[in-house]
């Protein structure tokens, strides 16, 4: 866990320099994006939507970058990113130790806790040792078997972990009680059950703090460049309340400061 932070620090005092797009060849700057991801990132009604279309719009007026998304399914996203269609993903990533070993992150711009979301009915699940013998579930390409694999070695619990090709599968299985328990982050989930997307409660016990931040390929003047650039833009919205506004706006609540008795994932 600590080496995990100093390395995400380290990666972002080098940053930490004023750069603005004004680099003739760095105009557009192009997001991998979902289009299932309530309310990160979704299309509704042909419009793309979420709290990751208000702050790349803000970044774009702080570093006038044009910003293209492409949307996708979840587990196509870093896809995008690695195949060079795309720069970045804007999915309210979490940095964890195999996605740092592979790209370099932007400064990290929402900390939110990741919880356990169980059926509504199951009260006695409090903590994750609560979880023994439960078939958990999760989307292709997202953290959550990461985790649920950790809370099973640390736990010294056994848990069927079930994948899922995406999002809306996994929560179409949850809704008919084929998967007991999912993770989610805790700002994500209570906007869902906020307006009845979905009926569960999340446990007591948190799993960890996510650090959400965006991802860029490694050993490429052009990704160092625009990771530069919005790194100092999400600076300056940390600064300025811009990205406290946007949390204020889909939440209630505001994830944009990282809380002093962090748990980082690892």
């Amino acid at each position: 866990m600590q080496k995990l932070f100093k390395l995400v620090v380290a990666g972002i005092f080098a940053l930490s320099i004023c750069v603005h797009a004004d680099d003739s060849t760095l105009k557009e700057i192009v997001v991998a994006s979902g289009s299932t991801s309530v309310p990160n990132s979704y299309i509704v009604s042909g419009k793309h939507t979420g709290h990751e279309v208000d702050i790349w719009n803000e970044i774009s007026k702080k570093t006038g970058l044009k910003v293209k998304f492409i949307t996708g399914e979840f587990n196509t996203l870093f896809g995008y990113l690695d195949s060079g269609k795309a720069d970045t993903v804007g999915n309210t990533i979490t940095i964890n130790q195999k996605r740092l070993d592979k790209y370099d992150f932007s400064e990290p711009y929402a900390y939110i806790p990741e919880k356990l979301v169980v059926q509504p009915e199951r009260e006695d699940i409090k903590k994750l040792k609560d979880i023994e013998g439960l078939t958990c579930g999760y989307s292709a390409g997202s953290n959550g078997g990461n985790l649920f694999e950790q809370i099973a070695k640390k736990q010294n619990i056994k848990i069927n972990l079930v994948s899922y090709d995406s999002s809306e599968l996994l929560a179409e299985a949850f809704r008919r009680h084929k998967v007991d328990v999912m993770i989610f982050s805790a700002g994500e989930t209570a906007f869902k059950i906020k307006n009845g997307y979905l009926k569960a409660r999340m446990a007591e016990e948190n799993v960890t703090l996510g650090l959400k931040a965006y991802p860029f390929v490694k050993s490429n003047e052009r990704s160092k460049k625009l990771r530069e650039i919005v790194t100092k833009a999400i600076q300056e919205m940390k600064a300025d309340g811009t990205l406290t506004k946007i949390y204020e706006k889909w939440y209630g609540m505001d994830f944009s400061n990282e809380p002093k008795d962090a748990k980082l994932i690892k």
